[in-house]
């Protein structure tokens, strides 16, 4: 079966699809969504972000983030050296890092977009992209057992780091796509429920602790490609298993710990791409890398381009009704020149000097120690 009468046909219900999808919507244009798997946002993300981003404005309102959606707030991040012997402080402006629960989230942008006349179609996973010589035209996807077909005037996809389309060679994939593991627990010992940890570890790799209360927290643990290629051989669960039992604070934090979700995920640390658009296709979110290359969480970074580039190319294609070359190009430059975009680069240069000065070469803990001073300026210089 195939269906014509779409304006904009958007791939993946995450944070950034849903966002471009309330965006496009807002332009008076017929958009549907398509989501794989059975439930929107079923994959934990980083759930600590900026509390007063303005793309909470544009989708909700002047007050911004819904408070059902805040879990809790922080004061604190603290970076620890491998042998624990140093630490980082980096202090937040007051209510402004906040912890989050991702589904009321995305439960949230459901609402929303459903009041926008947006067209879910869950278990639908695109399978290929429709073509009419070089050109992308539609999309082809399985739902329940059935192929069917869509051909929009206009393709977002925002499939993430996890969908199995191939991308276009003119797109090319994020830097440093790293393996992590993403953990939900309850039962800890967290001493101080209002501050992040960070555990910088032996082999280029961090493990984190963000708290929702004393007792249950977000926690995980990520290998940095671009410092240890390698990463790929280690199994990650031992790894993590070693590190509970070995490590001098993750062991007492996690001594009664029971795990209540538990997957290996993977995380773009390298910065944006810089192609974000073939014909009719324009691609955001984590597939194109826009997350923070130090903190990983691109939650309000692709929302925000997602929800801007809805904003922009929504409006010309409403008005013309089809779309050029020359309208992708203007879209994007818009996209790079914007305040998060700018950020996102900022973020990508710092993280590759840090990651550079700590691990390349590879040194002991020992050697890490002595130069933390040149770490620590950098991590608490660092704004919210």
């Amino acid at each position: 079966m195939r269906v014509d009468a779409i304006d904009v046909a958007i791939i993946g219900g995450g944070v950034a699809g849903l966002a471009a999808a309330i965006s496009f919507a807002r332009n008076g244009l017929k958009v549907c969504l398509l989501e794989q798997n059975n439930e929107f946002g079923k994959l934990i993300k980083g759930e600590v972000i900026r509390k007063s981003a303005e793309v909470f404005k544009a989708l909700f309102n002047e007050a911004g983030l819904p408070k059902s959606a805040i879990q809790i707030v922080y004061k604190t991040a603290r970076y620890y050296t491998p042998s624990t012997k140093e630490t980082a402080l980096r202090t937040f402006p007051d209510g402004e890092k906040i912890g989050i629960d991702y589904r009321e989230l995305i439960n949230t942008l459901v609402k929303i977009a459903i009041q926008e006349k947006v067209s879910f179609y869950l278990n639908s996973k695109v399978i290929d992209f429709i073509k009419e010589g070089d050109q992308i035209i539609g999309v082809v996807y399985q739902q329940f057992g059935q192929i069917r077909q869509l051909v929009p005037k206009l393709i977002i996809c925002a499939a993430g780091l996890h969908g199995n389309l191939s991308l276009p060679e003119e797109i090319k994939s994020p830097k440093n796509v790293s393996p992590a593991l993403k953990i939900i627990v309850d039962n800890l010992n967290i001493p101080n429920p209002n501050e992040l940890e960070f555990f910088l570890l032996e082999i280029p790799s961090v493990a984190w602790i963000f708290p929702k209360s004393k007792s249950k927290a977000e926690l995980g643990i990520a290998i940095w490609m671009d410092q240890f290629p390698e990463a790929n051989k280690i199994n990650l669960s031992e790894l993590f298993e070693k590190y509970i039992k070995t490590h001098p604070i993750l062991k007492t934090r996690l001594h009664n710990a029971t795990f209540i979700y538990y997957q290996k995920e993977w995380v773009a640390f390298g910065g944006p791409v810089k192609q974000l658009f073939v014909p009719n296709v324009f691609y955001v979110g984590d597939v194109v890398g826009t997350v923070l290359s130090i903190g990983g969480s691109g939650i309000i970074s692709s929302m925000t381009i997602g929800y801007d580039l809805g904003r922009s190319l929504g409006k010309t294609l409403k008005e013309k009704g089809t779309l050029q070359n020359d309208d992708f190009e203007t879209a994007q430059k818009e996209l790079m020149k914007s305040e998060v975009w700018k950020k996102l680069k900022k973020e990508q240069s710092t993280a590759k000097i840090m990651r550079e000065l700590l691990y390349n070469p590879l040194k002991s803990p020992e050697e890490i120690d002595l130069l933390w001073d040149k770490f620590k300026q950098l991590i608490e210089s660092r704004g919210a």
